[in-house]
């Protein structure tokens, strides 16, 4: 699989109930999420996006944008999900929101190595006051 092609993958299993086993397969053995304040771990991050499958059901993602320059490569994804569980402090509303990220990956012998992602949260906030 390409360097675009793999990190395509990766993003598109984030959203996907019970991918977690798939995406494990796709990083390699020492992977690390960058995240503010804190590096995670695969099983970390993965916890990490079960929880956001758990708060923001119902989702609608794109990748709209993935390119690649050597080992890194950038992907641009929207996001769209229904506010139905506690998500960053706040109680589920059932409102429908809206987002948009990038994520960029970098690529070591066929896997994801490591990855920092940057969403614009700031804006879910404000779809759920």
């Amino acid at each position: 699989m390409t360097p675009v092609g793999l990190a395509r993958r990766f993003v598109d299993l984030w959203y996907t109930d019970g991918s977690t086993e798939e995406l494990r397969g796709l990083v390699a053995p020492d992977y690390v999420h960058h995240a503010p304040g804190a590096d995670l771990s695969f099983d970390q991050f993965a916890g990490q996006l079960e929880a956001i499958r758990a708060s923001l059901t119902e989702p609608e993602w794109e990748v709209v944008h993935a390119v690649a320059d050597g080992d890194l490569v950038a992907v641009y994804v929207t996001f769209a999900g229904t506010h139905t569980g506690e998500f960053l402090g706040v109680a589920a509303t059932g409102r429908r929101v809206t987002t948009a990220g990038a994520c960029f990956l970098r690529v070591a012998d066929g896997r994801i190595a490591e990855d920092w992602d940057a969403w614009a949260l700031q804006s879910v906030l404000f779809q759920l006051r």
